[in-house]
């Protein structure tokens, strides 16, 4: 093999299988959750089981949203502690190993509610069992981001591995959704719930085959409010995290978009969306090709927000789309690739940008804080995928049938324009590389 052989598929190789792996194993765990636990709970009657209805649809969705705001108030708690403790066996490792009993029990449990509950039980014991999953999912999420930027040290490293995370996740969602229903249509939700946990429990304890290596921190740490505020009036970190809170946005509008694209601009049935899902998740692994050979060339600052730049100005276009060609499919599936390939930057090139951050901050303060600013990301991008939710929710009550579509392309609209808001936001962060 030639040498510029070797070097064009060099940014191909996989360096740690057994990290990334981890992710893979995450989003097909959390995208079986989101595929099936409504339906678990409030399957309509008849249905193909016989189950009963345990508790309305809008009391699950409430369920959810509690829990996940319950969970997300942990995530800075968690990076704190994993950011000051220390052990020969590392400091992610020990934590990561304990959220797989949380994450996986918890999993098991919501799809295995016990029988003859009234109501009002079993929206507790929803809420509960949510709970000690979102806890172990981000018990799970914190120190394994945080390990990130001591496993790559070099910009392109980082580039290159969050780049493989991205497209791992992606794949590991993918397959999530797919299995999930299959699994409960051969199993019921007891052998769905029991193989999912069996792949999940593998695929998320395979991080802890990659050796960490970590020394205790000299000098005193400082405590969480300090720890804290540290990581808030640090002006880069501000600008990056506003950014992110209006990319998360603009995804939780995407992620729930299609459905009513189809049935009220595309005009037909919802099963396409199936279609169109697959379309926007082929687009961004198409994209993920292109993320690494231009942040490297030039920096990842200004592939982001040209990125943001792409999806806003598409969801701009597929808002106008009803004027141009009406339900004509074709338009609608070219517009749909374009508009989605620059999604990949949205999944692969936050984390290496937030492991440029700590270290700068490293270099500013003594002393390296990873999991503290991945901790206080995950609780604001929390917040912000539930207001991304809300936002669409509200917006599609301005209509999302054939009839009366103005609600989905004002959802449209309105993800172009905080995308769009996003790249302006952007503009003064000072990491270059």
């Amino acid at each position: 093999m030639t040498s510029s052989t070797s070097s064009k598929w060099q940014h191909l190789r996989i360096d740690y299988l057994p990290y990334i792996t981890g992710w893979f194993g995450n989003f097909i765990v959390n995208n079986a959750l989101l595929t099936m636990l409504i339906y678990r709970y409030d399957p309509g009657i008849p249905n193909d089981y016989n189950l009963s209805i345990l508790l309305p649809s809008a009391l699950v969705g409430i369920a959810i949203m509690i829990s996940r705001i319950a969970g997300a108030f942990v995530q800075p708690v968690i990076g704190y502690f994993s950011d000051r403790f220390w052990s020969p066996w590392g400091k992610r490792r020990p934590f990561i190993l304990a959220s797989l009993l949380p994450l996986i029990g918890g999993f098991i449990l919501l799809f295995n509610p016990p029988n003859n509950l009234n109501q009002t039980t079993y929206f507790i014991y929803l809420v509960t069992m949510l709970w000690v999953f979102y806890v172990g999912m981000a018990s799970y999420h914190v120190p394994y981001l945080a390990w990130l930027p001591t496993l790559a040290k070099s910009p392109e490293g980082r580039v290159k591995l969050s780049t493989q995370i991205g497209i791992f996740g992606l794949i590991g969602a993918t397959i999530g959704g797919i299995i999930a229903p299959w699994l409960t249509d051969s199993y019921g939700f007891q052998g769905m719930g029991i193989a999912i946990s069996l792949i999940g429990v593998i695929t998320l304890a395979m991080p802890l085959l990659e050796k960490e290596e970590y020394s205790p921190s000299k000098g005193k740490y400082p405590n969480f409010k300090t720890t804290l505020t540290a990581a808030f009036t640090n002006r880069t970190f501000c600008i990056y995290m506003i950014t992110m809170i209006l990319a998360w946005m603009v995804i939780s509008i995407i992620s729930v978009i299609p459905t009513f694209l189809v049935i009220a601009l595309l005009k037909r049935e919802v099963s396409f969306a199936a279609v169109i899902n697959t379309i926007i998740v082929g687009s961004a692994l198409a994209g993920f090709t292109l993320v690494l050979p231009l942040a490297q060339k030039y920096g990842k600052k200004l592939v982001f927000q040209g990125s943001l730049i792409w999806v806003g100005l598409g969801m701009i276009a597929m808002a106008c789309g009803r004027f141009w060609w009406q339900d004509s499919l074709i338009p609608w599936l070219i517009l749909s690739i374009i508009a989605n390939l620059a999604l990949a930057s949205f999944f692969s090139l936050p984390n290496a940008m937030l492991s440029d951050i700590i270290d700068q901050d490293a270099e500013q303060q003594g002393m390296g804080r990873e999991a503290i600013f991945f901790g206080t990301r995950g609780l604001l991008i929390q917040f912000s995928q539930g207001a991304g939710s809300f936002l669409t929710g509200l917006i599609l009550s301005f209509g999302k049938t054939p009839d009366n579509p103005w609600g989905v392309q004002i959802a449209f609209l309105s993800a172009g324009i905080l995308s769009l808001a996003a790249a302006f936001v952007l503009r003064p962060y000072a990491i270059k590389k």
